[in-house]
């Protein structure tokens, strides 16, 4: 509305979150979803999200910006994720390029999201910028607090709302409705089965509605770090399957990707179709426009449920050709399992109870299967060695000694980083001193690795 404004009074037409994992999957998932459903403002308003640790998408994303009109989200759990942590500290000297302070940065131009305020407040960000965190909440369920800020921004908070409003309706089923009817309990129970009984180890999600491309995403995440485990509550190792993994596209995007492996390839699979029946069209459309809108949603329908039937049966839906008479490459042996969702419209309220639905399916496997769906120890190893890492390559990099003892695949890798940014040292001063070299002026040539195509390797 115009209320917030930058340090030096202009209004904000930009804002960023700065998160990872739940605090980046899930709010941005439901902010494009959503995107139709955005609450009017004053000034028009760009919402970002930025989750890769190694900034290239912040310094793309800040040659579009400008620092008196944008705002940043810190959205951490722990106000301490490196990923994050690292993509705010390189934001804040963004800023300092134009906004004299840092105080007025701060002030002006960050939001922090946790469940830490003290760390936030080290930080510079002030109490009257903070948004408290539940220290239970874990980050792939928490676009229902102040993780979804982006979110409330986004639709207004009429419509993060009815976002809840949906997610608890599907709650209050879940609790009261009686198993043969439960809808989360019998999507799990046909993961169940298809896991366990038939031993298919891979789902596919294929949401026909471009607005959920990124759905797929944010299930795979649900899923596979809720449920990713061996472990069962006793510290015994689980008998069964669990997780399955699990990736996914738009399905009519798919259809002209990886369909082929699903018809007609070897692994074996299983597939979640996810289609709203109706799509109505924005009033700012012309009359024909809203009609051949319509056509395409009924075309998407058609091909919704013609590609689950075609996995279903195979070649047999041609009842009337005889499928024996075609070559081997153009059979379909079907026989292929799949669930259908269909639910009337995309809205906030149809949104939060699908996202719901999942989530109460994730936690009824889980119990089925005796594993804690709510922590995620198979992510922190990775980040313990990292830190070990970076010591190595800084070292390296200041010819210091290397205590560090590394496989010999590792130290290869390591070597290669190396090699190459001593190349690039080189071709600075070459360039600076005007040095001429074989490979043109102010060019170093690069390691040398014989058989492999620009310098590429691989650590096996």
């Amino acid at each position: 509305a115009g209320e917030w404004l930058g340090y030096n009074g202009q209004a904000i037409s930009a804002i960023v979150n700065i998160g990872v994992g739940g605090s980046d999957v899930g709010p941005q998932m439901v902010c494009q979803a959503l995107d139709e459903f955005k609450s009017d403002t004053q000034f028009p308003l760009k919402f970002l999200f930025v989750s890769s640790l190694d900034g290239s998408q912040l310094a793309e994303m800040l040659q579009h910006l400008d620092q008196a009109t944008t705002v940043f989200i810190v959205a951490s759990k722990t106000f301490t994720t490196v990923d994050t942590m690292a993509n705010a500290k390189t934001a804040k000297a963004w800023l300092r390029k134009t906004i004299p302070s840092d105080k007025a940065i701060t002030e002006h131009h960050f939001i922090g999201s946790s469940a830490h305020p003290e760390r936030m407040h080290a930080w510079g960000i002030p109490h009257a910028n903070q948004v408290a965190l539940w220290d239970w909440v874990g980050g792939r369920y928490s676009l229902w607090s102040g993780i979804g800020l982006p979110i409330a921004l986004k639709i207004g908070m009429a419509g993060f709302k009815q976002l809840l409003a949906g997610a608890e309706a599907m709650d209050q089923h879940y609790r009261t409705t009686p198993l043969e009817h439960n809808l989360p309990v019998l999507l799990a129970m046909t993961g169940i089965w298809n896991i366990n009984i038939l031993g298919l180890k891979a789902q596919t999600i294929l949401p026909y509605d471009g607005r959920l491309k990124t759905l797929p995403n944010y299930l795979s995440q649900l899923e596979m770090e809720s449920n990713g485990k061996t472990v069962t509550s006793d510290g015994s190792r689980t008998a069964r399957d669990t997780s399955p993994v699990i990736w996914g596209d738009v399905g009519a995007n798919a259809q002209h990707a990886y369909f082929q492996l699903l018809h007609q390839g070897t692994p074996a699979f299983y597939a979640d179709f996810i289609v709203p029946v109706r799509r109505t069209p924005s009033n700012g459309y012309s009359k024909d426009t809203q009609v051949q809108l319509q056509c395409q949603q009924e075309l998407n329908l058609a091909n919704c449920i013609a590609q689950s039937r075609v996995l279903m049966m195979g070649d047999s839906v041609l009842q009337w050709e005889d499928s024996c008479e075609k070559s081997p490459d153009r059979l379909y042996s079907g026989n292929h399992a799949s669930t259908t969702i269909m639910f009337d419209e995309l809205t906030p309220y149809s949104l939060g109870s699908l996202i719901a639905l999942y989530e109460h399916k994730v936690y009824t496997q889980a119990v089925i299967w005796d594993i804690n769906p709510f922590d995620q120890w198979g992510v922190e190893l990775g980040k313990q060695i990292a830190k070990t890492t970076l010591k190595a390559i800084q070292q390296r990099q200041q010819a210091m000694a290397d205590d560090e003892h590394f496989d010999a695949s590792t130290d290869g890798l390591l070597s290669h980083i190396d090699a190459c940014t001593h190349a690039h040292q080189q071709a600075i001063l070459n360039k600076n001193t005007g040095h001429y070299s074989r490979s043109g002026p102010g060019h170093a040539h690069a390691p040398s690795h014989q058989g492999h195509p620009q310098g590429i390797v691989a650590g096996v």
